[in-house]
């Protein structure tokens, strides 16, 4: 614990330095890109919270790089232990069971004890889960790990969505949100290229090893960034677990709110579709590991190149609108893929893809974090993903048992019509959203 603390240390201090150095190129940078921040040179807080962002964008690049570097391999590596497709779907479902269990609690958890202390344990959790795949030897072993999997992914993005809205400024919110986003892109870029090029040259465990490692640097670089920023932005410890339920029926009360929860259960319905039934979809047609994590790098990037710009145009263009085109490019793209066998293609399709989830992930993160009031954010947050994590237990479930009667072709195209026809209940509820005010605004007592 000592040496890991002296190396937390190190990068604290090397990071404000690297700040200091390059200070005036940041704000150089955040006013070219359409900010409003002031000229005068940043307090001291102001200077705690830019870096803070900045070392948490480094954290969560590390957390999903070490997410998607399995994300290739794992439905192979199932099939190997000799997992049918709807095991693979019951694998799918095991870590959308924690995350919708796990999600509410612990957004309402870090309001009240803080971002990073609940941060810090869902990264340990995601450097335990690939060593947990390691020892695993038949189907059914790896239920455990998955578990573990999904309470590290609700204890990690979706907070940290929170946690950098709240460390800046809120002249530079939208650009630092953005910038969180591009960071959790870039790590789901390498991590499949990486993942595939190591299971094909070296093997699984070698791959899992190297998404344990992510985790390990991620975790230390967390011990850099600030626990809280002083003022308006400071939530910590407000409001107490008692009343919570009434912050669950403020959001789920406005209509617009819950056209946003819908369209993430849409969306996680298309990204389980994509992430659990391409891999094997690819090795029916002939790729090897390398060539998937390559055809998942091209969607990764597009989607990371896609989410800057969204963040910082949302609001004049409207998070709403681009939530809907997203996610119904997604949609269609999923809809046409398996008509499709040649790699220039489907990474096509694929980068295609990665822009419209780009545009949507930005813009429904966005919507749900400027709708909700400071001390509710977390619990907001936490109400929209567990939609997102409902899906997730049902999705994988049901499209392992549409693979199983149809084949690979099957979850893509059933899960693409599906979307395009809750779509339609989604703009229902946003037009009769029009014109209300957000209730979630108003002071409770």
């Amino acid at each position: 614990m000592e040496g890991i603390a002296r190396i937390a240390w190190s990068l604290t201090l090397a990071w404000n330095v690297a700040f200091r150095e390059h200070e005036s190129f940041l704000r150089l940078f955040l006013y070219v890109v359409g900010t409003e921040m002031i000229m005068e040179k940043p307090d001291e807080e102001g200077r705690r919270g830019l870096a803070g962002v900045l070392a948490l964008c480094a954290a969560i690049f590390f957390i999903d790089a070490s997410h998607s570097v399995v994300i290739p391999i794992f439905p192979s590596f199932a099939v190997a232990l000799g997992a049918s497709m709807m095991v693979i779907g019951a694998l799918g479902s095991a870590s959308g069971v924690a995350r919708a269990l796990f999600s509410i609690p612990l957004g309402g958890l870090s309001d009240r004890l803080g971002r990073k202390r609940v941060m810090l344990m869902g990264m340990i959790f995601f450097a335990i889960t690939p060593i947990l795949y390691t020892v695993s030897s038949y189907p059914l072993s790896l239920i455990p790990a998955r578990v573990v999997l999904g309470v590290g992914m609700a204890s990690t993005f979706s907070i940290g969505f929170v946690y950098v809205s709240e460390l800046a400024a809120t002249p530079i919110r939208s650009v630092a949100q953005g910038l969180y986003l591009s960071s959790m892109g870039l790590g789901f870029t390498l991590g499949p290229l990486l993942g595939g090029i190591t299971a094909k040259i070296w093997g699984y465990s070698v791959s899992f090893y190297l998404s344990s490692g992510f985790a390990l640097i991620g975790l230390l670089i967390l011990f850099a960034v600030p626990s809280s920023v002083s003022g308006e932005n400071e939530t910590v410890g407000r409001r107490p677990f008692e009343g919570r339920s009434a912050g669950f029926r403020e959001v789920l009360a406005e209509p617009r709110m819950m056209a946003a929860c819908l369209a993430n259960f849409l969306n996680s319905m298309l990204f389980s579709a994509l992430f659990i039934f391409f891999p094997l979809y690819g090795g029916r047609i002939g790729f090897d590991e390398s060539q998937i994590g390559f055809g998942f790098a091209v969607r990764g990037l597009s989607s990371t190149l896609i989410r800057f710009p969204t963040g910082a145009s949302a609001k004049r263009i409207g998070v709403m609108r681009l939530m809907t085109v997203g996610l119904g490019v997604s949609a269609v793209v999923l809809l046409v893929l398996p008509s499709f066998e040649e790699t220039m293609v489907l990474s096509l399709l694929l980068g295609l893809q990665g822009v419209a989830y780009g545009i949507y992930l930005t813009a429904g993160n966005t919507f749900v974090t400027e709708e909700a009031p400071a001390e509710l954010r977390g619990t907001a947050i936490g109400v929209y993903s567990t939609f997102s994590n409902i899906s997730g237990v049902i999705s994988p479930l049901m499209l392992g048992v549409i693979a199983e009667a149809w084949g690979l072709r099957g979850p893509f195209q059933v899960s693409a019509v599906l979307c395009l026809v809750g779509m339609v209940v989604m703009l229902v509820l946003v037009k009769k959203g029009e014109g209300s005010s957000i209730k979630m605004h108003e002071e409770t007592p």
